[in-house]
């Protein structure tokens, strides 16, 4: 995936995030299609603060040799920031924020930037280029997932 493409796709995300959302009341943004799974607000929530996650890791990618990048438990996230109770407006303006703040961060690299490298725990080596292109497939799976709850509340 050229880089190009993984700023636009970063940049196209909070639109397509509220498409999905588009004209649904915030109980229904807040309807799980299943006991276990995510409703729509939580996975906004998620992806909102995915981006904010990838941006301090670029930080850190850039400003330090080789750093070990920290891991985070998703589940643990949702709960503790109670997702569920989120203002569906406010989730999704910070999704906006952050997911155009990290296109943004991303486009002023150098080449060099982008290639800056350093370990996750969960993946290995890693770099800036590959922790967003990881980021643009994770918002492309998670998109899904929200058609897929939107047209489950739909039918």
């Amino acid at each position: 995936m050229d880089r190009e493409e993984v700023l636009r796709i970063l940049r196209s995300t909070p639109d397509e995030v509220q498409a999905v959302c588009e004209g649904l009341s915030d109980d229904q943004v807040r309807t799980r299609p299943a006991a276990e799974a995510w409703s729509l607000l939580e996975i906004a929530c998620h992806l909102r603060d995915s981006a904010a996650e990838e941006g301090l890791r670029v930080r850190r990618l850039i400003e330090e040799e080789q750093p070990t990048l920290d891991a985070y438990d998703q589940e643990a996230r949702a709960r503790e920031r109670e997702y569920q109770r989120e203002d569906p407006r406010r989730a999704l303006t910070g999704l906006r924020a952050f997911w155009t703040g990290l296109a943004y961060q991303l486009e002023g690299l150098s080449e060099d930037e982008w290639q800056r490298e350093g370990l996750h725990p969960e993946v290995g080596r890693v770099s800036v280029r590959s922790r967003a292109e990881d980021e643009v497939r994770h918002a492309r799976e998670h998109l899904a997932q929200m058609q897929d709850v939107r047209a489950a509340l739909s039918g």
